[in-house]
């Protein structure tokens, strides 16, 4: 089995982004506050399914 490392990751710190990728199915596995700034921030695991979506959401924004 591969060890993840935060390659493996994708950090999401943009409300909107996360929203959108919601709308598209894709769920993060993590939702958190940053001990920095208190900012909100969601994790996905990187997958194609992510890719694409992200490349989508490049596209119309």
């Amino acid at each position: 089995m591969k060890q993840l490392t935060e390659q493996d990751f994708f950090f999401c710190f943009t409300k909107k982004l996360s929203i959108f990728l919601k709308e598209e199915g894709i769920s993060y596995i993590i939702k958190a506050k940053s001990i920095k700034d208190n900012a909100i921030y969601t994790v996905y695991q990187k997958t194609d399914e992510l890719q694409r979506a992200l490349d989508k959401y490049k596209e119309i924004n």
